[in-house]
């Protein structure tokens, strides 16, 4: 992953053991953020969803299925094992959105994970609460 310094403009390189110890220090501070140092002397806030890829959804966000059918697997991943299903029209509440700038997918409850589009294809429409 790469993060532009605002006061630089240095790219600072993490890779995937540095973005593990930076979501680690997060969850250790509680902090949905994580401040990336530069070289310059000056640090880079970089909010969660940067470095997970998860997005947390506003309170009341709901999906409802536009497909067929939908699986409801484990986690953001077609190779993760298969927990449940949905079918044409339902609606489910939606906590986090979590998106590879690809696809994106929604997590519907614990250990359950939706794709909201995978391959271009639209599976869910997203409701937000008004």
């Amino acid at each position: 992953m790469k993060i532009i310094c605002w006061n630089c403009k240095t790219v600072i390189e993490l890779d995937e053991t540095a973005i593990q110890a930076a979501i680690a220090k997060m969850d250790e501070t509680k902090l949905n953020f994580y401040d990336a140092p530069c070289s310059c002397g000056k640090v880079n806030r970089t909010p969660r969803s940067v470095l997970t890829g998860l997005t947390p959804a506003a309170p009341g966000t709901q999906g409802k299925v536009v497909t067929r059918s939908l699986r409801i697997r484990e986690d953001h991943n077609t190779s993760c094992d298969v927990v449940g299903g949905l079918v044409y029209g339902q609606i489910v509440d939606v906590y986090e959105i979590w998106s590879d700038g690809k696809n994106k997918w929604a997590r519907i409850g614990e250990g359950m994970w939706s794709a909201i589009e995978y391959n271009g294809e639209k599976l869910m429409e997203i409701i937000e609460s008004k």
